[in-house]
């Protein structure tokens, strides 16, 4: 949100799929002064969760959002799309790209499959509308780099980061199965193994 999508103050995010690193990305649109921030998520509890971080608009679907953002900004779309889903389909690129602004920027942080090559992408869109595709890992930075590290560290104690509601349940490590059944299910935006010297 902040150092690859470069959001500015004022600008319209969309926020696709909310889990940690959706979550994260919402809060660094909310940092950097987003003025609409839309998300999209099929779980209903997690945008419930989108809206007490900062979210305006919610919406199940990307169809459902493609009609909400386009009436929420006159038909401008979202100048930042940053897609944080679980796995990425080279199917649903487009579709990521059309709530995308002219000249607007779509930060593609998920993963897909290795062997997927196909992609859906309009190229006569992308050059009339000037669009840029970005992929990012990290933030496109490093949490070892001394700046990022210390600047998440004292956003985080100044209040700024509301990292604390983000992990949603908390587990021993013989509950890891559970763990990751909560996870598939979206009953977590991030959950957590605490471990004890029992488990050394």
């Amino acid at each position: 949100a902040t150092h690859t999508a470069q959001i500015k103050p004022g600008e319209d995010v969309a926020i696709i799929g909310v889990g940690g690193v959706g979550m994260a990305a919402l809060q660094g649109a909310v940092v950097s002064g987003a003025r609409k921030i839309f998300v999209v998520d099929p779980v209903e509890w997690k945008r419930d969760q989108a809206l007490k971080f900062g979210a305006t608009h919610v919406y199940e679907d990307i169809f459902a959002a493609m009609a909400g953002i386009a009436e929420a900004t006159n038909g401008f779309m979202a100048k930042k799309v940053i897609v944080t889903v679980g796995e990425l389909n080279g199917a649903d690129v487009e579709n990521y790209m059309i709530i995308t602004s002219k000249s607007g920027t779509c930060v593609l942080t998920a993963i897909g499959s290795m062997t997927d090559t196909n992609v859906t992408l309009n190229l006569a869109m992308l050059t009339l509308m000037q669009k840029n595709l970005q992929g990012t890992i990290f933030g496109g930075g490093n949490l070892f780099w001394r700046d990022g590290r210390f600047t998440v560290l004292s956003m985080y104690k100044a209040g700024k980061l509301n990292l604390d509601d983000m992990i949603t349940r908390q587990y021993r490590l013989e509950q890891i199965n559970q763990g990751y059944e909560d996870m598939l299910e979206g009953r977590n935006i991030r959950g957590v193994i605490r471990y004890t010297d029992e488990d050394r």
